[in-house]
């Protein structure tokens, strides 16, 4: 499982806080204001927070790795993650490493405690989705917990994200066809279940189903990508992160981006269908 960094360039603990406090205080703050990384079991949970440590990925990028745990009656394993944040605290990326887990004696108390009627009830309930009322937007394949968010239309998207030289652009997606505007799923990734999963997000890696009607491919985001010069825009989006490319989750670990679809303006979609290294399908409906 991939853990803190081994580079000798790594800064642990309190000096990490006293050679990058700008850093440190953005990724802290990142993290309280956004919980919803943290799954359906910890988003609305008291939680603290404890800087692991930094390390310095150049041109201006550092790091940060953070432990984080329950802070109600919590024995075990902190859960931890890494946020890489430029000199100026703008964040640009964040990754979970590993989720919290109980001591096994707690956990074996709790299951002798438990009767066969409640245990059959929270299968149950398991089964009827726990998440979500309404759409169902997050289901199980055979390895993977896949979260699709409600598509969002637009008629471009603007993000900030590193070029291939390491310097912080502005970048914009943009229609091609007539009659067509941009559709963002945010896609949230997590194997709880398995090994290595190994996936391609690429044009294969799923599709978008208009009702009725034909069933979208996405974007190649790298490719459609380009700078733009603007600094105030209503479609900037400081959240927007792609997901694209080759990535391996080990298990507890946690993958979170945005797919990019082109749709004629004002389709109404039926569902979400996942198929990079499992299979699973989200219904709008």
């Amino acid at each position: 499982m991939v853990d803190v960094s081994t580079s000798e360039n790594f800064i642990e603990g309190d000096a990490a806080r006293d050679s990058h406090p700008t850093e440190v205080a953005a990724a802290l703050r990142y993290a309280s204001e956004n919980k919803y990384d943290y799954g359906p079991k910890l988003r609305d949970a008291d939680l603290q927070w404890d800087v692991n440590g930094i390390e310095p990925m150049g041109n201006g990028i550092s790091r940060v790795f953070i432990d984080y745990t329950p802070s109600a009656s919590f024995r075990g394993s902190s859960g931890s993650e890494y946020i890489d944040v430029d000199s100026g605290g703008a964040v640009l990326a964040r990754r979970q490493i590993r989720v919290p887990k109980q001591n096994l004696p707690v956990v074996l108390i709790a299951l002798t405690v438990v009767s066969l009627v409640a245990l059959a009830v929270v299968e149950v309930l398991l089964w009827a989705n726990p998440f979500d009322a309404g759409p169902e937007l997050y289901v199980a394949g055979r390895t993977l917990w896949i979260r699709a968010e409600l598509p969002r239309q637009q008629p471009y998207v603007v993000y900030t994200a590193p070029s291939s030289a390491g310097a912080i652009n502005q970048w914009a997606i943009k229609p091609e066809g007539q009659g067509t505007e941009i559709v963002i799923i945010e896609t949230t990734l997590t194997n709880q279940t398995s090994g290595a999963v190994r996936m391609v997000v690429d044009r294969e890696a799923a599709e978008l189903r208009i009702k009725g009607s034909i069933a979208l491919k996405p974007v190649n985001v790298i490719d459609r990508s380009y700078i733009v010069e603007t600094a105030n825009d209503r479609y900037l989006d400081p959240e927007f992160r792609l997901m694209w490319g080759g990535f391996t989750l080990n298990q507890g670990e946690e993958l979170r981006g945005h797919i990019v679809f082109e749709a004629p303006l004002g389709s109404k979609f039926s569902d979400f269908r996942w198929l990079a290294g499992d299979t699973a399908v989200v219904r709008y409906d």
